[in-house]
């Protein structure tokens, strides 16, 4: 709920945000600190527990898109399971990695 000093970033206290604390934050605590980058504003119309998902399910269809064999423009990707969050986001991140 706090912007420290010397902060810059599109947030002011008391907005709403979410994102992720990579490893080096830690994550099992009421309040943590993180990079301003590692966050974006939650829309009004996102629960919580929405927004919890989203990194979460997002990030694991990212690294599953880039690492083994990566994406390539013009290649073809198999998404068994496209109907689940990660599936979801898999096939979007897919699509516009080409």
């Amino acid at each position: 709920h706090a912007v420290g000093s010397g902060v810059e970033c599109n947030f002011s206290e008391g907005d709403e945000v979410f994102g992720t604390a990579d490893t080096k934050c830690g994550a099992f605590a009421e309040y943590i600190s993180v990079p301003a980058t590692n966050l974006v504003r939650k829309p009004e119309k996102v629960t919580w527990e929405e927004a919890a998902a989203l990194p979460t399910a997002g990030m694991t269809a990212l690294q599953s898109l880039r690492t083994g064999r990566p994406v390539e423009t013009g290649g073809r990707v198999l998404i068994n399971g496209a109907s689940s969050g990660v599936g979801t986001f898999a096939v979007q991140l897919a699509k516009l990695m080409g």
